[in-house]
């Protein structure tokens, strides 16, 4: 914007590239009551998944050896990756459709980083430091008394908050049972044991040092943001129109802004908001709350610094005549000055963007719930089995085809199935066993034999599968028939 600083550095970045630590303070607003509701709201989720059962499981666990996945009730096996095709397109197309619409709000509202930085250590580093004038004079002072206890507090908390999330971590999927005895002896399962001091050492480092840094070093969402967004797409924006020039709140010349920097001192990434929109801003909104609480001190409208869209911004800026500010000669306004265009959340939610990016989350919403909905408890696959003849003239002249039943139990609960031939054209089957018992969520095959006369040749042989529950299905298969006899080696022999 126009007489504002270029973003021609990160702010985290000083001299020589040392890096400069960040003090954000503290202000209490409604977007903090509302960010940190939904902050600790996710993190219940998060870490209470693996403990908790549903329906006799956990909540959430990733059985890689079972090759099952559980997820609040719902358990998808090792064939069910469909399912999981589309739920990913459902994350992705929602991704998607929030950042047009939304912009970066998973950033500072849902992201995991955020969610435990903001809301459970930096509360519990102001509670132990002080506000940002003693963390900075306690950062500087030798080690001696005092500050040996205020860090170790601190640290020690930081490694009680990271185990708690790793063993959590690990326990999605090696269950509670696995992940408590990997801990008390970790020998016993050294994956689970390397697992959780992995992501607790990542998760220390994360919280005492390099904080900030995961969001514009490490992570690729804040630059692949600017696929996703347009001059539409909600942002934490400053009004220049208002706000400019800048000056004492006496000035009569000067615009509502008086330099205050209270929306950088609470920025958790050290930027400043008035220079426009930034890859390191995570639209947290703590700036928005810090102007707020000015503009209320001097008696003047809050939303100085708002959620808007560019577009709006622009508008507003060339209604007051503005029109250096970028982007303006191509916003319009009404004769009275007046924004005129997407000004509204109608015409921002009704963009081709967004619209083909809504379509995309509802076509794929759609499908999982149907193909879900209509998800059988069974499922049956039979086959010809595998280092067997795929057929043998008996010595009577009969042909036998050597089959495999494979059934997958999906249920809660273990399944008797009964298997008999659909048709009664002179075939017979031979069901070793007889009923065939699958337990709950498990896969098991069954050997099936199919005899029949040479002289009917072959042809489809159609099998009826059912159980007490009132399951009933059927599968089919090509009968394969053979003039060699019984002692031809190719064959295979008799039965």
């Amino acid at each position: 914007m126009a007489g504002l600083a270029d973003n021609d550095t990160v702010t985290t970045i000083g001299e020589g590239g040392k890096r400069v630590w960040l003090y954000p303070k503290w202000i209490r607003g409604k977007m903090l009551t509302a960010r940190t509701a939904v902050h600790w709201l996710l993190i219940v989720l998060l870490l209470i998944g693996p403990w908790i059962d549903i329906g006799g499981h956990p909540a959430t666990r990733i059985d890689i050896p079972g090759r099952r996945i559980y997820f609040w009730g719902a358990t998808l096996m090792a064939t069910d990756g469909a399912y999981l095709l589309f739920l990913f397109g459902f994350v992705v197309f929602g991704v998607f459709f929030v950042t047009a619409l939304f912009g970066r709000a998973w950033c500072g509202w849902s992201c995991p980083q955020t969610v435990f930085l903001e809301s459970l250590i930096r509360p519990v580093e102001r509670l132990i430091e002080g506000e940002p004038s003693k963390r900075r004079k306690l950062d500087a002072a030798p080690w001696k008394g005092s500050k040996f206890v205020k860090k170790g507090l601190k640290y020690a908390f930081y490694l009680v908050v990271a185990g708690g999330v790793g063993t959590t971590f690990t326990a999605y999927f090696l269950g509670r049972d696995g992940v408590i005895e990997a801990q008390l002896n970790p020998l016993s399962h050294p994956g689970g044991t390397a697992t959780f001091v992995i992501i607790t050492g990542l998760l220390l480092f994360d919280f005492a040092y390099f904080r900030e840094q995961t969001c514009l070093v490490v992570c690729p969402y804040g630059r692949f943001q600017s696929v996703l967004l347009d001059r539409d797409s909600l942002a934490v924006l400053y009004d220049e129109g208002r706000g400019e020039p800048r000056g004492k709140a006496k000035d009569p010349n000067a615009g509502d802004c008086v330099d205050c920097k209270a929306c950088v001192q609470v920025c958790p990434t050290g930027i400043d908001i008035r220079k426009g929109v930034q890859m390191e801003c995570i639209q947290c909104m703590a700036c928005i709350d810090a102007c707020d609480s000015i503009m209320v001190k001097l008696q003047r409208d809050p939303g100085l610094i708002r959620l808007d869209s560019e577009r709006h911004i622009s508008a507003s800026l060339a209604g007051k005549g503005k029109t250096d500010a970028p982007a303006a000669a191509d916003s319009t306004a009404s004769s009275a000055g007046a924004p005129a265009a997407n000004t509204n959340w109608l015409s921002r939610a009704f963009r081709p963007r967004v619209v083909i990016y809504g379509l995309g989350l509802i076509a794929v919403f759609s499908i999982l719930v149907f193909v879900l909905g209509n998800r059988q408890p069974v499922g049956l696959d039979l086959h010809r089995r595998s280092g067997v003849a795929p057929y043998v003239q008996m010595g009577d002249g009969s042909v036998q085809n050597s089959l495999e039943l494979r059934i997958q139990n999906r249920s809660g609960e273990p399944r008797q199935f009964t298997v008999e031939l659909v048709d009664e054209d002179g075939t017979n089957l031979l069901v070793p066993g007889g009923q065939l018992t699958v337990e709950a969520e498990t896969t098991r095959q069954f050997p099936l034999f199919l005899i029949r006369p040479s002289e009917l040749g072959g042809g489809d042989v159609e099998l009826r599968v059912h159980d007490e529950q009132g399951f009933t299905d059927s599968v089919s298969i090509e009968f394969l028939a053979g003039s060699r006899p019984a002692d031809d080696p190719r064959t295979g022999g008799e039965a």
